[in-house]
């Protein structure tokens, strides 16, 4: 998939899922730079769940529902993946730069 850059919002085919591994085609950020996503076969990305969890950052960050992204949902970031570029579907919405900067927030903390 071409023309994606980090904090893009796609479709993702998580399937086959094995054990609590999230599942199923869901929305996902990208967070493969373009140039990684330019020259390696796979992207970094965290999916997306519309299961709500309060104050549970860095394991979750809340984002607003826009575009064609329809329905608020917690980014998982404890789910972090990387995965076959050929999963990505099509670009629903876009993190605003200060959503982004929460996300990556809160997956370094998680790595601590």
């Amino acid at each position: 998939m071409t023309g994606l850059c980090r904090g893009d919002i796609c479709l993702v085919d998580f399937n086959p899922a094995k054990g609590g591994e999230i599942g199923k085609l869901r929305p996902a950020i990208v967070m493969s730079t373009k140039e990684e996503l330019e020259i390696l076969e796979t992207a970094i990305v965290i999916p997306l769940s519309t299961c709500i969890e309060k104050d549970a950052v860095p394991y979750r960050i809340f984002l607003s529902k826009r575009d064609k992204l329809l329905h608020d949902s917690d980014a998982c970031i404890y789910e972090i993946r990387a995965l076959s570029k050929q999963r990505i579907k099509n670009k629903v919405a876009t993190l605003s730069q200060k959503e982004l900067v929460s996300v990556q927030r809160a997956l370094c903390e998680l790595l601590g």
